[in-house]
């Protein structure tokens, strides 16, 4: 299920962005990047911090750096994961749980 999650903006106001919308989430440097198919911002979070309030059933970690929005992944190999206009590597620890979550028809 996805749900509705309110994010602080620079101004103070706070935006209200359904998770469904999250495309992925990026560490930057101490915050966190979540970019939907429109908009991108920056909160001051961490990708662990994050991962504790999004639906479980539609997120994954890849890496060290990246969250993904499962509903947006598509392509992958075994070492990398394409969402939107990025390759992004298949980190070894995280890589167990990313095939879990894929159904594959072979």
């Amino acid at each position: 299920m996805h749900e509705d999650i309110f994010i602080r903006k620079t101004n103070g106001l706070f935006t209200k962005v359904n998770s469904r919308e999250m495309v992925l989430l990026e560490a930057c440097g101490g915050c966190v990047r979540i970019v939907t198919p429109t908009v991108a911002y920056l909160v001051n979070s961490t990708l662990a911090q994050l991962e504790e309030i999004l639906p479980a059933a539609h997120f994954c970690r890849v890496n060290r750096s990246y969250v993904v929005g499962m509903d947006y992944v598509k392509e992958f190999s075994m070492e990398t994961v394409f969402i939107l206009d990025k390759e992004l590597a298949l980190g070894k620890t995280y890589a167990p749980r990313f095939f879990e979550r894929i159904k594959v028809i072979l």
